[in-house]
């Protein structure tokens, strides 16, 4: 079996350091220290990114028409919810698999979707993910304002938890109960927070949420109460954009939260997570910044940890193994990740120790 290896440097959330993967055939066998031997595509391997927060069922409806949070995806009555009523399945499975096909693109190895339209939902994304290659961790929705425990019982059965949209959609005793019966099951709970408005985050707190999305309009103490209750947050700088709305990312790292990001509706944006990456640099500058390892971590590592898929790092001879080698210049390469690269740059992507070599790799 032919032995082969790729990359020169190896970033692991923490440090670059000289180093290279191993292969054998078409499964990585090794993570090498120091100068890798002989000739060798030069490149960064960092850990298969992370989208921790997607709605892809919504990818055929790219692009969205501009109008307001409300409008667009406000529930149950925005017009994204409204054109999820009015697809049919194929045309909604077909955006799911091009979103698919631009995850893949880009070295995301694990994404979180907030699947609505309840278990038919759970059951079209699962369709669409059979034979792909990003991991996919499916939280489900119930439909309707008033679900059942039977209704709650068979989603939880078929997903992976439960994505819920804002606490004001519902009222708060059932979203006790939902959240109860997630975690029951061992499964996750997440609910979006203070997107457009600020939400009281001490309602959103006694559903005790594994991680919440958004929080761009929440307070500095709402910041803080969060990381005093360790409950992550998912930012996604485009999609905020689209509305005009800026995630602060520097103000929720000084509160010491655990930062994810994710790409947001597919209707909005294309899932791709360089692009994210470059928004959350850029956008973050005009508040202070943020260094170049950090994003990457929130893009990597940290995206994991938020979805308690931690297993999927570089780390460890024994873990399962997701990684992404990108070609970037210069002597600052975790800036050149973050600020230039693309899908282009990808040489290879690694999920589960096996690789799939893109058409840059030649």
């Amino acid at each position: 079996m032919k032995s082969y290896s790729l990359g020169n440097a190896i970033f692991e959330g923490e440090r670059i350091r000289k180093g290279y993967l191993r292969f054998e055939g078409d499964q990585v066998v090794e993570v090498c220290e120091g100068e890798p031997p002989g000739e060798v595509i030069r490149g960064l391997v960092v850990p298969g990114l992370v989208n921790a927060h997607t709605h892809i069922g919504d990818s055929f409806a790219y692009p969205a028409p501009k109008l307001c949070v409300e409008e667009l995806v406000g529930h149950p009555g925005g017009f994204k919810h409204e054109a999820l009523r009015a697809a049919s399945k194929s045309a909604k499975v077909k955006g799911m698999l091009d979103s698919l096909q631009v995850m893949s693109s880009c070295g995301t190895t694990l994404f979180a979707d907030f699947r609505e339209e309840g278990l038919e939902g759970v059951r079209a994304l699962d369709q669409a993910i059979q034979g792909h290659h990003p991991r996919a961790i499916r939280l489900g929705r119930p439909c309707g304002a008033d679900p059942g425990s039977a209704e709650v019982d068979a989603l939880l059965e078929e997903s992976d938890g439960i994505g819920m949209s804002a606490i004001s959609d519902y009222p708060i005793d059932l979203l006790k109960k939902v959240s109860s019966a997630a975690r029951s099951r061992g499964k996750l709970f997440s609910i979006h927070l203070s997107e457009n408005r600020r939400e009281d985050v001490d309602a959103v707190l006694s559903l005790r949420p594994d991680f919440v999305i958004h929080a761009t309009r929440a307070s500095r103490d709402d910041l803080e109460s969060l990381a005093r209750s360790d409950v992550p947050v998912v930012a996604c700088p485009r999609s905020n954009e689209f509305f005009g709305i800026r995630a602060d990312i520097p103000a929720m790292l000084a509160a010491g939260l655990t930062v994810g990001l994710g790409t947001d509706n597919g209707m909005i944006c294309r899932p791709d997570m360089f692009e994210e990456m470059r928004a959350a640099f850029r956008i973050s500058a005009a508040r202070g910044g943020v260094v170049p390892s950090e994003v990457v971590r929130m893009a990597t590592v940290l995206g994991r940890k938020i979805l308690k898929a931690e297993g999927n790092t570089t780390a460890g001879e024994k873990e399962e193994r997701d990684f992404v080698v990108v070609r970037v210049p210069g002597k600052d390469p975790l800036r050149a990740l973050v600020t230039t690269a693309g899908s282009g740059d990808v040489l290879a992507v690694v999920r589960e120790r096996k690789v799939r070599r893109s058409a840059a790799w030649r």
